[in-house]
């Protein structure tokens, strides 16, 4: 358990009050304790102390786990579960039939780029649907995108593969916002999968090949910032290029260098706000909180850009910080688990009485387009409702 020995000292923090509970997406349906926080703290401790051995049905407790950090957000001891849970996948690993199962799927897709884009190039032809037909998109992508006036920063733009891959449509309305913010955008071809779905599997070695292949793809470009309309791949290029290189100081500097540039897709939009001259509109929406932009990031301006919008209603969800129940693999190897939760999320949409959910990440969105139900109610990214206001 070399990774979770390297933080013990957050396994310490924890004073066992069980405030985890009330926020834990998988415990508030299974009402399993070893599911939250506590119970998996517990657990390592014991494997640590040697009073418990490693084993499938204790890995099996860490896969059932949506990696969402909303018990890292309530802890009132500050133990920060986002440097536990994937190091214990990490070294869990060769006791987890799903684990194995998941990396080899990682290996064989997102682990080997070209490969990635030919398998979604033919999954969109053949299928359409989950697929986008135009996958993988970034194939269809300039190198560059001007704005009409002085730029006013250069942005690197990275995908992400729910984008790339599900829905393009959010990857055109992040451009065109962030042109009509005035912002120069490069874009990288040789960029690749910021490595997440590796991260929060155990698979290191792959997700460490793929923080590379993106850090040398974006920091040639001389550009000020980097950015994603997907919360999760900012998230994993911040946070967890951290945590996978941590015992390897030699290689981490151009590393360092990606995610000092990173900075969230609507601290971007928010900062040029005043030029993107937003037509009013009488309608209601409701706002899904991203899991890595709440517990692992700063929070978002999101709802600050909304406020911007003339006669635009923005009604607050019960738990809207909660999981989407996407998760990445969750929402396939835990699927009847991940859609109770997505279902929930929904319905707290719609008590709201709002004509639209809106979301920060495509993954979010995916996962919830596929629990709505429909009867007039839509669920969409932000951009998407944004680049729908622009003004020409």
């Amino acid at each position: 358990m070399k990774n979770v020995t390297a933080r013990k000292d957050e396994l310490l923090k924890c004073v066992n009050c069980g405030l985890c509970q009330s926020v834990c997406p998988t415990y508030l349906l299974e009402r399993h304790e070893a599911l939250t926080a506590r119970g998996k703290i517990v657990l390592l401790k014991g494997i640590l102390d040697r009073i418990i051995e490693p084993s499938a049905s204790i890995a099996d407790l860490f896969d059932n786990c949506l990696t969402c950090y909303a018990c890292q957000s309530v802890c009132p001891a500050g133990v920060k579960t986002e440097r536990l849970w994937t190091a214990a996948r990490q070294d869990l690993a060769k006791w987890s039939k799903v684990g194995k199962v998941k990396q080899v799927g990682i290996q064989w897709s997102v682990g080997k780029p070209i490969l990635f884009n030919f398998e979604a190039m033919v999954g969109g032809k053949l299928w359409g649907t989950p697929l986008s037909s135009s996958a993988p998109y970034i194939s269809q992508l300039q190198s560059e995108y001007l704005p009409d006036v002085e730029p006013v920063a250069s942005v690197g733009l990275l995908l992400g593969c729910s984008g790339n891959v599900f829905v393009p449509s959010v990857i055109d309305s992040t451009i065109k916002l962030l042109i009509a913010g005035g912002y120069r955008i490069v874009f990288p071809k040789r960029q690749v999968c910021c490595g997440a779905p590796a991260i929060n599997n155990g698979d290191w070695d792959t997700a460490r090949k793929l923080a590379l292949m993106n850090a040398n793809a974006f920091t040639e470009l001389n550009a000020d910032y980097v950015t994603s309309p997907d919360a999760t791949c900012a998230g994993a290029m911040t946070c967890d290029y951290h945590e996978i290189f941590a015992e390897l100081p030699n290689r981490i500097e151009l590393v360092e260098r990606l995610s000092d540039m990173v900075i969230g897709l609507d601290q971007l939009l928010y900062n040029v706000v005043e030029r993107l001259h937003f037509h009013p509109i009488e309608t209601e929406v409701t706002l899904h909180d991203s899991c890595h932009s709440t517990h692992i990031g700063n929070g978002d301006r999101w709802r600050d850009i909304l406020s911007s919008i003339d006669k635009l209603q923005l009604n607050e969800m019960h738990n809207s910080d909660h999981c989407c129940g996407f998760g990445g693999s969750y929402m396939f190897t835990h699927r009847k688990l991940s859609k109770e939760i997505a279902q929930t999320k929904i319905g707290n949409a719609k008590d709201t009485d709002s004509k639209q959910m809106l979301v920060g990440s495509p993954g979010c969105m995916v996962r919830l387009q596929s629990a709505n139900d429909g009867n007039g109610f839509q669920v969409r990214h932000v951009t998407e409702l944004l680049m729908e206001l622009i003004e020409n």
